[in-house]
């Protein structure tokens, strides 16, 4: 007789439980699909690691003040260290199965925010990105993305290897108060948060302790464009934008696609077999990249 009666709450919760997680993974799905998906900015995001591995090279290599991108030898070098790094990566990618166009990074990313995000977080989320600020977000964002990593890879070199000095009125920019309006309005986008933290990753403890010196150049060359794109956002959708930042939510997210975007993986992976070939991955590199010195050194000796 108890069981009768506790079999129809049991169910009544499985039930409850159920269709919670059906709208949780409803609400993330549609939460990804509002903010444009997830493919283009891991795209981005790994140009960003190979365009990097670049000046790390030449800095380990030390070839002096003359041996720099410049150099009139060094133009096949980096066509060969791109084309066998792209190569290598593709090959890891097809190896773990993974769509080498990143179509499988949208369905990943629902599944994080359903799994990290209550319905109600969720549902202030959705909110947020279709206020007339969310919007806006979203849509300079967009624009954003086309010039800003490219930036932040040339400062990266400009800072490890010096390479390149900043011309007379990028050198005022990177002097000028507004340059911190800059920065403010780059750190609205979650894209900078990754890309500045991933370009620190790759760079190593030198870079790490030069962190601010790589935005601060990345601020000073892509003035003129960031500039174009703080003038369309009016004083109260700024204020709209910094609060929703400094909300609860809004810091919570940011901390979670920081964190999620550049290690997410497909969903049907098994983990132990991505660890193995992620360790074997890592392996190679460091096998090519002893090749790829010893090119370089020897380029820079003709």
């Amino acid at each position: 007789m108890q069981f009768r009666l506790i079999l129809p709450i049991l169910l009544a919760v499985c039930c409850a439980t159920f269709a919670q997680a059906q709208d949780t993974a409803t609400l993330a799905r549609e939460l990804v699909t509002l903010k444009g998906g997830y493919a283009d900015k891991k795209k981005y995001l790994e140009e960003v690691r190979i365009r990097a591995y670049i000046p790390i090279l030449l800095k380990a290599v030390g070839k002096g003040p003359t041996w720099k991108p410049g150099h009139p030898n060094w133009a096949e070098t980096e066509r060969r260290i791109t084309e066998e790094w792209r190569k290598y990566y593709l090959d890891y990618l097809t190896r773990m199965g993974r769509d080498t166009g990143y179509g499988w990074m949208d369905d990943a990313l629902t599944r994080e925010y359903a799994r990290v995000f209550n319905a109600e977080e969720l549902g202030a989320l959705l909110n947020f990105y279709r206020s007339p600020a969310g919007g806006s977000l979203l849509a300079l964002e967009k624009a954003f993305l086309q010039f800003y990593p490219g930036e932040m890879v040339r400062s990266l070199t400009r800072v490890m290897i010096g390479y390149e000095a900043l011309s007379g009125r990028e050198q005022e920019l990177f002097r000028s108060p507004e340059s911190r309006a800059r920065r403010d309005f780059v750190e609205l986008f979650e894209t900078e948060q990754i890309i500045h933290g991933e370009t620190l990753r790759i760079g190593s403890p030198y870079v790490d302790a030069n962190r601010s010196m790589v935005q601060q150049g990345a601020l000073a060359t892509a003035a003129d464009h960031i500039d174009a794109l703080r003038h369309q956002l009016n004083a109260i959708m700024l204020a709209d934008l910094q609060a929703f930042l400094k909300s609860d939510i809004g810091r919570m997210e940011r901390v979670f696609v920081g964190a999620a975007l550049p290690t997410v993986t497909p969903a049907d992976e098994d983990p132990v077999r991505a660890k193995e070939e992620e360790a074997a991955f890592y392996k190679g590199l460091l096998q090519l990249s002893t090749q790829w010195h010893e090119l370089a050194a020897k380029t820079a000796a003709k």
